[in-house]
């Protein structure tokens, strides 16, 4: 990584996964179904602060697991969305019921119980996928991110593109490592920093920074300003192409 900016470093600006914000235990027996729930109101076009908020105000009404919420009225949950200014709240809140009530009806409410009968990735995802029409491909894979040290199943979870296109960019990740499935080498430079950070945190983090900038290699936008190694890059090129 460029200059002395390491992985932790990022978390400490950026912020960690938005499960740890929520004070999540992802290891803790509650934990996959509470990010569940929180899993469901991020995503599209939705900033990461509404869906926190909105996250928050279901667990102040009690409502912070599936369990909880398949018992709510989808009425219910759309009021507390609307509280908070979250953008279509109707679609948003009928969405979150019917996956909540689906892991209820046909799995007792129980991730572990999904993930157990799933015999790889692919069964997983399909499994997660069919809880509920609008639940796709994008949601199941934001949803099993953190969990990939929870379900063996789960390992295989790419990193999102945005996290690994800031990876190569600040020297995280060489060409050609990490491409498709378990982030092994992003593991290993992890395992470098004093500090330890979690994967999951580190993706979050990069995420914002490639979402910004590196997916579209817009460096001025860079969030990480003149820390930015690419941007160091693109100005040392500009410095030497000679004027017309």
């Amino acid at each position: 990584m460029g200059g002395d900016l390491k992985a932790s470093d990022l978390v400490a600006r950026f912020g960690g996964h938005p499960a740890g914000k929520l004070g999540i235990d992802l290891e803790a027996s509650d934990g996959p179904g509470r990010w569940l729930v929180a899993a469901c109101l991020y995503g599209g076009r939705i900033d990461a602060e509404t869906a926190l908020a909105a996250a928050r105000a279901l667990e102040a009404a009690g409502l912070a697991d599936p369990q909880s919420v398949a018992l709510a009225r989808p009425e219910a949950l759309e009021e507390l969305l609307i509280g908070v200014g979250y953008p279509a709240p109707e679609g948003a809140a009928h969405k979150l019921w019917r996956v909540c009530d689906a892991l209820a009806t046909h799995h007792g409410g129980s991730l572990d119980s999904l993930a157990a009968e799933s015999e790889q990735l692919e069964d997983l995802a399909g499994r997660l996928a069919r809880l509920a029409p609008g639940f796709g491909a994008a949601s199941v894979a934001r949803f099993l991110r953190p969990l990939r040290d929870r379900w063996i199943q789960a390992r295989e979870v790419p990193l999102h593109p945005a996290a690994r296109a800031a990876a190569l960019h600040l020297g995280l990740l060489a060409e050609g490592e990490d491409a498709e499935g378990e982030p092994g080498a992003l593991r290993a430079a992890l395992r470098e920093d004093p500090a330890q950070p979690s994967l999951a945190d580190v993706e979050s983090a990069l995420t914002q920074i490639g979402t910004a900038a590196c997916l579209k290699n817009r460096t001025a936008r860079c969030p990480l300003g003149d820390a930015c190694p690419r941007r160091e890059g693109d100005a040392r090129t500009l410095a030497h192409t000679p004027s017309e």
